[in-house]
């Protein structure tokens, strides 16, 4: 064994937290999933054994990527070549099979894709025991944070991406201090960074990153952080969320924010979505509202254009279009103007609702 193979391995067993006794009721907690899904327990059962299998079909990797790139993560098998060009495209029937990047993967090889993870054009920026890592377009994964990190425990900040797709807010935590990290992901570049000491930082939140600005809650409240200037300016109060905030349109529940700046405020449900451009409100329809008067509704060719008419599922793409899951369980890829689609594919419905990856409906 190389030298270099054996200090990659000892830091990645040097990082990882004592595992409790109950690991699939730990796997559970660190899981933030809305719906309960029958086949929990055998994904946190995948996720072992593919991180097992990952760690032995990688091991001639070394330390070190080309042109200065992050060396692949030798826990993780690489997947092979992801086409982001249309989308990720990012969505899975549980249990059962997960689509990526035009591709179709059975579900244990990617059990640690879920709905906190996040898609960009550049990959999917996922946790691991409370590390930022990345799925990459070559199919690889690799560390975003380095050095030794606290496990998560009541630890899940979120990780958000701006509405280009190129910029990540995500936080770690160590020895109680917590980091918040923008990272440009097509340079591999920190835009800023900055630390809060905030014990074991259980009600720490990332909600949003746009226009400079990270969305950043806790128990007192809601503040933003400017990474250029490093300046701390108050936004809401504890009974306000941040829904969604896209190209200076925040989508809030509770009282208004009482710092709003510049921004527009349109009130709706903490699991509703803003489009890219921050223009239409997407909320368990195929009719997306408008945040301003100007606008009027979108209406996409497929599913329900009422929460009364029917059941479907959505999430707002990488590229900007509209993944819609209708209820025979077939996927959809929907242009936001004129709202016309084409099929993805069809899910089985074996493991239960269908589920966007990144989106907690």
């Amino acid at each position: 064994m190389s030298n270099d193979l054996s200090d990659l391995l000892t830091e990645r067993l040097d990082d990882l937290p004592v595992p409790p006794p109950d690991l699939e009721a730990a796997r559970a907690a660190g899981r933030r999933l809305r719906r309960r899904r029958r086949t929990a327990a055998l994904g946190g059962a995948c996720a072992v054994v593919a991180a097992a299998v990952g760690l032995s079909a990688t091991l001639s990797v070394v330390r070190g990527g080309d042109g200065g790139e992050p060396a692949r993560d030798p826990a993780y098998a690489s997947v092979g070549p992801l086409d982001f060009s249309a989308g990720a495209r990012a969505f899975a029937d549980p249990g059962v099979e997960i689509h990526l990047g035009g591709r179709t993967f059975d579900y244990g090889d990617l059990t640690y894709l879920d709905t906190d993870a996040v898609a960009t054009p550049q990959g999917i920026v996922f946790f691991d025991a409370g590390r930022p890592m990345l799925l990459d377009a070559r199919g690889d994964v690799s560390r975003l944070v380095d050095g030794p990190l606290d496990g998560p425990e009541g630890f899940h900040p979120t990780a958000k991406v701006d509405r280009d797709g190129r910029l990540v807010a995500w936080a770690t935590l160590r020895d109680g201090v917590a980091t918040l990290t923008v990272r440009d992901l097509v340079t591999g570049e920190d835009a800023g960074s900055t630390t809060l000491s905030c014990g074991g930082c259980d009600d720490l939140v990332v909600d949003g990153i746009d226009q400079g600005a990270v969305f950043v809650r806790d128990a007192s409240g809601t503040r933003t952080w400017s990474w250029e200037s490093d300046a701390w300016r108050d936004f809401a109060g504890p009974r306000t969320r941040v829904a969604d905030v896209r190209n200076g349109v925040v989508l809030h529940t509770g009282p208004a924010p009482a710092h709003p700046g510049d921004r527009t405020l349109v009130k709706g449900a903490i699991d509703a979505q803003l489009t890219l451009d921050g223009r239409y409100v997407l909320y368990w329809s195929s009719t997306l509202r408008p945040t301003h008067p100007e606008d009027e509704p979108v209406v996409l060719a497929v599913g329900p254009r009422t929460m009364e008419s029917g059941v479907g599922w959505y999430a707002v793409d990488t590229d900007g279009s509209i993944l819609v899951a209708t209820a025979d369980r077939t996927v959809y890829d929907c242009e936001l103007l004129p709202g016309s689609c084409i099929e993805l594919g069809r899910l089985s419905g074996e493991g239960g609702d269908p589920m966007f990856i990144g989106v907690d409906m």
